[in-house]
């Protein structure tokens, strides 16, 4: 039997112009089997409905939500029950079961990500960021080794330099009441393109809320310092079984570019210089101000080189 996979990207607005550039290349590169799934702050619903393409699916943020998270585009009504709350506060959430701290946007997505990824009836989750542009085919079967959904591991990479790695990693340790033991180097799970085993998410949840004895959303929510990617990857490293961990790869299969300086320049000669042909995307970070006539170029120039 055929193994499904639903790619699932939060998004919102601002990012609108990015992801209908995505999903027309998610129409290009994948099944038609394949659904889109977009999750958007509830004001936006109306903007991303305008794209209207028969293979995307669009969510309100709250559609996967806990009943107790209330997202800011309903601060006001909150602000009636809860006056305690400052007039300006920045937070895309409130959870009522643990007011504060409020739930950073950052923080939101990820919840989402991980709420979601459980829900949408497929064999596996591919998360992929609105500012990514797939270049190649992407077929379902990429993601899967018999019964495994593949995992992003990439070991060592992640050293006392990388600062936010090493507090991701030290979070998600907490979360899975996995003893600290201070090790030089740690696996990294982050990229442009992951995918995800929905019934290892399930598990990491349980695992989360027995150690915590908390809902597994509302621990989340109070970390300052998380990345779900990887949590995931260090759930399975530790509580996997060896057939979960019998599919691992090094790659993200996803150029990504990940400064928060503008890619320009000798900048971008580079970083095309450096794409690697079995990359199935392109990703330069959306924060990183990069002109769009730039991304363009580097798109063209990649879609060129695989023309040729």
């Amino acid at each position: 039997m055929m193994k499904s996979i639903a790619i699932l990207t939060p998004s919102y607005l601002p990012d609108l112009q990015s992801f209908v550039r995505l999903h027309e290349s998610v129409l290009r590169c994948t099944e038609v089997e394949t659904r889109h799934h977009v999750i958007v702050p509830r004001r936006d619903l109306k903007a991303f409905r305008e794209i209207r393409s028969p293979r995307l699916q669009v969510w309100a943020e709250s559609d996967f939500l806990p009943a107790s998270f209330r997202p800011t585009d309903r601060l006001a009504a909150l602000r009636r029950r809860l006056p305690i709350l400052p007039s300006t506060i920045n937070c895309s959430a409130i959870n009522l079961h643990r007011p504060w701290p409020p739930v950073r946007g950052w923080i939101l997505q990820q919840i989402l990500k991980l709420s979601a990824a459980t829900e949408l009836q497929s064999d596996a989750v591919v998360i992929i960021d609105s500012d990514v542009i797939l270049l190649r085919p992407m077929p379902a079967a990429t993601y899967f080794q018999d019964d495994t959904v593949r995992l992003y591991e990439k070991p060592g990479a992640v050293t006392s330099d990388l600062e936010r790695h090493t507090r991701w990693t030290r979070t998600a340790y907490d979360l899975l009441g996995i003893p600290w033991q201070g090790e030089s180097s740690f696996p990294d799970y982050v990229g442009g393109i992951v995918s995800w085993d929905p019934n290892v998410v399930r598990a990491c949840r349980q695992r989360i809320e027995f150690v915590t004895e908390s809902d597994w959303a509302t621990a989340v929510a109070g970390c300052l310092h998380f990345s779900e990617f990887i949590l995931y990857g260090t759930y399975l490293r530790h509580f996997g079984t060896e057939g979960q961990l019998s599919f691992r790869g090094s790659s993200t299969l996803c150029h990504s570019y990940w400064s928060p300086s503008p890619l320009v320049g000798r900048g971008a000669d580079s970083f095309l210089s450096a794409y690697d042909p079995r990359d199935l995307a392109v990703h330069v970070q959306s924060n990183s101000g990069t002109p769009q006539d730039v991304i363009d170029r580097i798109v063209a120039e990649l879609v060129s080189r695989r023309a040729s």
